[in-house]
């Protein structure tokens, strides 16, 4: 890349995040266990033997998949490489359908040059350039496949992409599912010559709260063509955040949505990709807000949606309206009073012409079974006694989580004395360790594509501090008596997911975990006991990978969202 744009880019890092933050992003990126990835990206790449299988090995329902392409002056290198990582696919049932928009007719001469070597591609010259969105609703329209999938003009599809996604249609769906499939999978960014891989994009499945706050799908996107005629084709008013309003727009249409965890795609970073400097398109991260309003509108979830400083990243503030009552229930006395004594100083913040938040307190010894009986109103605000939370705003940020009607319980991220990451939600394995996510990371850096930051779904919560709704508490059964600690905080949480309810870790709320790291022997032998119990109890959903995680993800103390050994 030449230093003008090196320049730009850099000026326009400044003035989003300021030096100090700056300053910080360099220092995580430079820490990143994922720089190992660019010496390494052929382990999650299959092998030639593997490849050789596929190709000899059909697939019981093999469907044609039309991929689709919006192309607009492509250089002649890119569009290449393109076409023939399409041609390489070890599933052959597929066409790549081309509609140019471009000006000149250098993208047509290409595209006839390959489709003279193989029918597969399919060429139309759309009347003239009508953007991202009308131009890929002109290959929608040229589509014949059962499945359609997107792609952008300058990057390249893994050889085992299409394979890999129709695999998924036969394992992971029901015939009558399979017309309101949507596939998306993990993914890297290459350079612009295409020889170096780095910042590999491992996701978690799907994930509603994640995905409001940011198109983690991105790339590689598969669906059905029932589904694209039900939800409607792209929309040029969200031009730049298109996608983002398409997938919102399919999700809310009823999409059945899977995810491939494997690097099935390669983002090419150039001078001219988002890729490569997502300021260049800051007009995208506007239309991106507007399609998150509607999506929430269209759910009976009103909320306002910000740009923040990571852009393509978005911080909602979900609608307060009505009444509302909550119990405080705390274990260290102080830690009550100083709520209480806020409350009192500060009844404007909590009662104003929108909403009425009514609190009630009660100190309590644990969490325990019964506790939903000495509350009052539709929510508890628990916090533990080795936790301190500053009661400004907690009740408003995690009230605006915690009143949907799919969510049981939203939590702060924790931090410890030391100013590091103490939890931020919990990650479980098939033997039933519990592991806090992000741990260790220091309170101010922004985590694994921004993981510490964003709100999702998570599979637990540590119980530090959590607002609980208490009809989600009592329809699960309540408090587990022969649990305590972690492992009740997380037994809870799957009784409460398993009644239909989703968990949320909302990062932007805080709290500080006071207690000491280092356990006793008889802790130790409390902890093994607690964990042969749980382990019991819940060794169906344990035998299944933690669908908030990735599996190509280490579950370790200290080590999440790194790389496997």
């Amino acid at each position: 890349m030449n230093l003008k744009y090196q320049y730009r880019y850099l000026t326009s890092l400044l003035k989003r995040y300021g030096f100090r933050g700056l300053v910080l992003k360099t220092l995580e990126r430079s820490k990143s266990p994922m720089l190992s990835y660019t010496k390494n990206y052929l382990r999650y790449q299959p092998t030639a033997e593997e490849l050789a299988e596929q190709r000899k090995t059909p697939l019981a329902y093999a469907p044609l998949v039309s991929i689709v392409l919006p192309a607009y002056e492509t250089p002649k290198r890119y569009l290449c490489e393109l076409m023939d990582s399409v041609l390489r696919q070890t599933y052959p049932n597929l066409e790549l359908c081309i509609a140019d928009g471009s000006s000149t007719d250098a993208v047509e001469k290409t595209a006839e040059e390959y489709m003279r070597r193989d029918a597969r591609i399919r060429y139309v010259r759309l009347s003239g350039n009508g953007g991202i969105s009308e131009n890929t609703n002109g290959g929608f329209s040229m589509a014949e496949g059962e499945y359609l999938a997107l792609i952008d003009h300058d990057d390249l599809l893994a050889e085992h992409a299409v394979y890999e996604m129709v695999r998924c249609l036969n394992d992971c769906y029901g015939e009558e599912e399979r017309e309101s499939a949507m596939i998306y999978s993990d993914e890297d960014k290459i350079n612009a010559e295409g020889t170096v891989h780095s910042r590999p994009h491992f996701k978690p499945d799907f994930n509603l709260e994640f995905l409001r706050h940011n198109n983690y799908f991105c790339h590689f996107l598969m669906f059905s063509a029932k589904l694209l005629q039900k939800a409607g084709g792209l929309n040029k008013a969200y031009d730049g955040a298109q996608d983002f309003d398409f997938v919102l727009r399919c999700v809310d249409a009823g999409a059945i949505v899977r995810h491939v965890p494997k690097i099935l795609y390669h983002w090419r970073i150039h001078e001219g990709s988002t890729a490569g400097n997502s300021a260049d398109k800051a007009y995208a991260f506007d239309n991106g807000c507007r399609a998150i309003e509607e999506h929430l509108n269209r759910n009976n979830e009103a909320g306002r949606a910000n740009v923040t400083t990571n852009l393509g990243v978005y911080r909602i503030a979900y609608e307060l309206k009505g009444e509302y009552e909550i119990t405080v229930a705390a274990e260290d006395k102080t830690q009550l009073e100083e709520i209480r004594d806020y409350c009192k100083k500060n009844a404007r913040a909590l009662h104003t012409e929108a909403y009425r938040i009514n609190v009630h307190y009660v100190w309590i010894k644990s969490f325990h079974n019964g506790i939903e009986k000495e509350c009052i109103g539709d929510y508890i605000l628990y916090i533990r006694r080795d936790t301190k939370a500053k009661p400004d705003g907690l009740f408003e940020r995690l009230l605006e989580v915690c009143q949907h009607t799919s969510v049981g319980i939203a939590g702060a991220k924790l931090l410890t004395r030391n100013k590091r990451v103490a939890s931020c939600g919990l990650i479980y394995d098939k033997d039933g360790n519990l592991v806090p996510a992000n741990g260790g990371l220091y309170a101010e850096y922004k985590g694994y594509f921004l993981h510490a930051v964003i709100p999702k779904q998570v599979s637990a919560i540590s119980f530090g501090c959590v607002m609980i709704k208490r009809g989600a508490l009592i329809k699960a059964g309540g408090a587990a008596e022969e649990l305590s600690g972690t492992y009740a905080d997380a037994d809870i949480c799957f009784r409460l997911q398993k009644s239909g309810y989703r968990v949320i870790v909302v990062p932007d709320v805080t709290a500080v975990q006071m207690r000491a790291a280092d356990r006793t022997q008889r802790n130790r032998t409390d902890v093994k006991r607690q964990k042969q119990i749980f382990s019991k109890r819940w060794k169906g959903k344990l035998s299944h990978p933690d669908p908030c995680y990735n599996p190509n993800l280490r579950i370790q103390e200290d080590h999440t969202y790194e790389m496997k050994q």
